[in-house]
């Protein structure tokens, strides 16, 4: 077998100092890199708690469904326990949510009425089998207005611990002075034509007035 010989050699001073020169490189970044974990570590520690009840006007609790805090980006939740009341949450229990500024709105509000399955929060209804369904009707216990958070209206800035307690109405009966502009848009089609209809005819009430602006007379017919 014929074995390979290997020589070593002594680096010249250019290799040598472009050699300094990838090792320094490579020391220089090691604070950055620390102060990037510590940063990163901070900002994780940096949550705060956000608790609160949610009722019915006459001071029943929601006993089912979970609340969801979102910035479209970033989202906490929590389940709504027998007494109505919730702890926000984002990748564990209790870690709370980041600070900022939130639109809140309520999912998974419903009970199975005629049979013996329960609904508790999203993940049970992911785990519901079709005998459940068909044994059972599916009964929304809030309006729909509080479970899209385009049209809840529920916007709060968080900055600190604190306890945010919300009002929920029945199917049908949230007050015409709590109603959004944008649940009667997404929920009553009767209202979204009437409104499709009104913004035609302004616009062809408009387009009126800018031709009959534009209108001029012949100087020869004068």
């Amino acid at each position: 077998m014929k074995l390979q010989r290997l020589r070593l050699r002594t680096p010249t001073v250019d290799e040598d100092s472009e050699i300094n020169l990838v090792m320094r490189s490579r020391y220089a970044l090691f604070p950055f890199l620390g102060a990037f974990v510590f940063v990163a570590f901070v900002g994780c520690g940096g949550n705060v708690h956000v608790t609160g009840k949610v009722t019915f006007p006459n001071g029943q609790p929601l006993t089912a469904g979970q609340v969801i805090f979102t910035d479209d980006f970033y989202m906490g939740r929590s389940d709504i326990d027998r007494n109505g009341e919730y702890s926000i949450h984002t990748l564990r229990r209790n870690d709370g949510v980041r600070k900022g500024t939130y639109r809140v709105y309520i999912t998974g509000a419903m009970r199975l009425e005629g049979g013996e399955t329960t609904l508790k929060g999203i993940d049970s209804i992911m785990n519901l089998s079709q005998s459940d369904f068909k044994t059972a009707d599916v009964v929304q216990l809030i309006d729909m207005q509080h479970t899209n958070p385009d049209t809840t209206g529920w916007i709060f800035e968080v900055k600190k611990n604190s306890k945010i307690d919300l009002v929920v109405y029945p199917p049908g009966e949230v007050p015409e002075n709590e109603r959004t502009e944008a649940a009667r848009l997404m929920f009553e089609p009767g209202y979204r034509e009437k409104q499709r209809s009104q913004n035609a005819s302004d616009g062809n009430r408009a387009e009126f007035q800018k031709n009959r602006k534009r209108r001029t007379v012949d100087p020869r017919l004068l």
